[in-house]
C-alpha cells in the first residue's frame, strides 16, 4: 500500500484514526507520570575482634569473616536463589526491581565458578520515596546486626572475640533513578502512530478481500450432451 493510498484509507476509517489518536495522546501522558524509583546500596563490613596481632579490624581479612557473613546474609534473605550477576556492580534498578530489597554477598567469580573475596554484604533497596528507602534500610541493618548476635550465641563465642559489623558509608545517599521523560513521550507517540495505521492497513487489506470475493461471478452448471434421437427401425436414421 501507497502513502497517499493509507492516507485515504485513514480518511474513510476516521474512527479507527480518532481511536487511535486518543490512545496514544492516553499513552504518552502517562509516561509523563512517572517519578520513577528511589534507589540506595550501603555495605555491611564484617571485622574481626581487635587483638595484639591484629590492631586495625578493618585490614583483616579472613576466610572465616567471608564465611560468617555469607550465613548471615542467605538468613537475611531467604531460601531464595540468589541471582547471578555478570558484574557485582549490578544493581537492583538495572533488573527491573521497581520496589524490594537485597542482601548479597559480593560474587567476582566469572560464569564457571563463584568467587567471594570480602567479608561484605551489599545491602539495596529500592521504593516509590526517599522515605521508605530510608526507613527499609534502617530495619535490613538491624536484622543483619541482630543474626549476627543470635549466631554468635549460639557458637558459644565469647563477647571478647565477637565478629562486629559497621555500615560503609555511615551516612548513605538516597539516588532518585527516572527515565528521560522527553524519550518516553516521543516513544510512546510513534509507537501509537504506528499501531494506528498497521489496524487501518489491515482493515483495508480484509475488506479488498471481501470485495473481491462478493463480486467473483458465480460458476456456470455444466452443458448438458444434446439429446440423441433414436431412429425408427422401419424407416432407418
Amino acid at each position: 500500500m501507497k502513502f497517499w493510498d493509507l492516507v485515504r484509507a485513514a480518511l474513510r476509517r476516521w474512527i479507527v484514526l480518532v481511536a487511535g489518536a486518543v490512545t496514544t495522546l492516553g499513552l504518552m501522558y502517562s509516561t509523563t507520570l512517572d517519578d520513577g524509583v528511589f534507589w540506595s546500596r550501603t555495605q555491611v563490613v564484617f571485622l574481626a575482634p581487635v587483638s595484639a596481632a591484629y590492631p586495625n579490624s578493618l585490614r583483616t581479612t579472613s576466610e572465616d569473616l567471608i564465611i560468617t557473613a555469607g550465613v548471615v546474609g542467605k538468613t537475611v534473605s531467604g531460601p531464595d536463589a540468589v541471582t547471578k550477576y555478570a558484574s557485582p556492580d549490578a544493581t537492583l534498578v538495572g533488573e527491573g526491581v521497581r520496589d524490594g530489597w537485597s542482601v548479597r554477598l559480593p560474587d567476582t567469580g566469572g560464569q564457571w565458578a563463584p568467587h567471594f573475596a570480602e567479608q561484605v554484604l551489599y545491602v539495596e533497596v529500592v521504593a516509590p520515596t526517599a522515605d521508605q528507602v530510608t526507613a527499609r534500610q534502617g530495619e535490613i541493618i538491624a536484622q543483619i546486626t541482630e543474626e549476627l548476635d543470635r549466631l554468635q550465641r549460639d557458637a558459644g563465642v565469647a563477647p571478647v572475640n565477637d565478629i562486629t559489623v559497621t555500615v560503609a558509608p555511615e551516612s548513605t545517599a538516597v539516588h532518585q533513578v527516572k527515565g528521560s521523560r522527553g524519550r518516553s513521550v516521543g516513544m510512546a507517540g510513534v509507537l501509537g502512530v504506528a499501531a494506528t495505521f498497521t489496524v487501518i492497513a489491515m482493515l483495508e487489506s480484509r475488506g479488498r478481500r471481501h470485495v473481491r470475493h462478493g463480486h467473483r461471478a458465480a460458476p456456470r452448471p455444466p452443458r448438458s450432451a444434446p439429446p440423441v434421437l433414436a431412429s425408427d427401425p422401419r424407416t432407418g436414421p
